[in-house]
């Protein structure tokens, strides 16, 4: 019964490391940093670090919509400190969405956390301002689009809070695939990932794994298999343990299969490797490579430790930017899974929706640019490259293939696919096949 109570009235120390992970983001880490930062140690139980987990992800998720909500209620937002702010959306999200927590549980818990750092004032400010959202809760439908279609004339902003997505982000899909696809985007990128592994193809009877885990998932891609929301058997960590899974997100899984990386040439020069999931996908399906480089010494480490626990052999590594390579030797394919803004990763990543900017986004395209023209030196006469991104922008995916196709002499381009939007949450990926003549 005391679990039970713990996880019915959210646990104290799940708020407080949510509230201090929200505060921190962006600033000194990503969040998954600092989340697993925070929860690594053992000093969290398993519900606490899910509810922790739940609660930074989830008002990340759905902050657009929750400021607005609450800004209805607020004479004056901006000059409230930016920590109470957060510790009633916290509260807010409690009630919107976590309907195991009681709403007073929800509401004493913010009032007391703001009481405790800005005063008997503010946390009177906090108490209305919760107690008005229960009420209007409990005569309005709030996760509904005609709520908000009643009261937000403009149709973009309307939009944005809905789905709690930049305006600036449905902008830009708007103008490159037009309102349909945007909103498709945006219904996309705003549900909860679904969890998806990828067996290791090297391993025997691997297919006979697949099988077994289809049982409670589907599969998807070449070697995947992908489960619903919170479904993820318990018996995942042993096969993960024993290097016969790996964590890879659907999108990563079926840009390849579209690609058709099982029929690559080698050798490959992966050239902007991150971790190195789809490097280490290419050999377990027996594709030769010639290296993996990345700018960042430590995802070649664990590049390094995931090939020991999968039991692969690890390509030669090295560390180095794709815009200025120093590559030795001859790759038939190169994999470019190039530095991109993102923002097919919002479920994933729901921090991106207030840290990445449209600056940003224009550097980004600049680089990927660069770095085609660098690496393309490197390919042969009949060789392949690969052009990867998680992103939904034509000036990074179909613009900068037509832009480089256009200055290119000697470049075709043999395939181009866009993964569709589904409910799962996956990663939207673009993905498009060059050859050298």
């Amino acid at each position: 019964m005391k679990k039970k109570k713990q996880n019915d009235e959210a646990p104290l120390p799940a708020r407080e490391a949510a509230l201090r992970i929200l505060e921190r983001t962006g600033i000194s880490a990503p969040v998954q940093s600092l989340l697993d930062t925070k929860l690594t140690g053992g000093l969290f139980s398993r519900q606490e670090a899910a509810l922790t987990t739940e609660l930074v992800y989830g008002y990340l998720r759905s902050e657009i919509r929750i400021s607005w909500l609450l800004s209805q209620f607020m004479k004056a937002p901006e000059k409230l400190p930016a920590s109470m702010k957060l510790m009633i959306g916290i509260a807010a999200y409690e009630l919107l969405y976590l309907d195991r927590i009681p709403a007073h549980a929800s509401v004493s818990a913010a009032v007391d956390a703001v009481r405790a750092r800005f005063g008997q004032g503010l946390s009177r400010v906090a108490n209305g301002v919760l107690r008005s959202l229960i009420r209007l809760s409990e005569s309005e439908d709030l996760k509904a689009f005609a709520f908000y279609e009643s009261r937000i004339k403009d149709p973009m902003e309307r939009l944005s809070v809905f789905h709690s997505v930049p305006r600036w982000m449905l902008e830009l899909w708007t103008k490159g695939y037009g309102p349909e696809k945007a909103e498709t985007f945006a219904r996309a990128v705003s549900v909860v990932p679904s969890p998806c592994v990828r067996v290791n193809a090297a391993r025997d009877e691997w297919e006979a794994l697949r099988d077994f885990l289809c049982k409670e998932g589907e599969a998807v891609g070449i070697s995947g298999v992908r489960f619903a929301p919170g479904t993820q058997p318990e018996y995942m960590r042993d096969y993960l343990r024993q290097g016969r899974l790996s964590i890879q997100g659907a999108g990563s899984q079926l840009v390849l299969e579209a690609l058709d990386a099982p029929r690559w040439e080698g050798p490959v020069w992966d050239a902007c490797a991150g971790r190195g999931g789809k490097t280490l996908a290419l050999v377990e399906l027996g594709v030769p490579v010639l290296a993996a480089s990345d700018t960042y010494q430590p995802r070649l480490r664990g590049m390094r430790d995931d090939a020991k626990r999968l039991v692969l052999k690890t390509p030669p590594l090295f560390c180095a930017s794709a815009a200025e390579p120093a590559l030795r030797g001859t790759p038939r394919t190169i994999l470019l899974d190039v530095p991109c803004s993102g923002l097919g990763t919002l479920a994933r990543h729901p921090d991106l929706r207030t840290l990445r900017t449209p600056g940003q986004v224009a550097g980004l395209v600049d680089l990927q640019r660069r770095i085609l023209d660098a690496v393309w030196s490197y390919l042969p006469s009949g060789g392949h490259l690969a052009y990867i991104t998680c992103t939904m922008n034509p000036a990074e995916n179909e613009g900068q293939i037509d832009a480089f196709l256009a200055r290119t002499p000697g470049a075709s381009l043999e395939k181009q696919w866009q993964s569709t939007p589904d409910a799962f949450g996956s990663d939207l990926m673009y993905g498009a096949m060059l050859k050298k003549a």
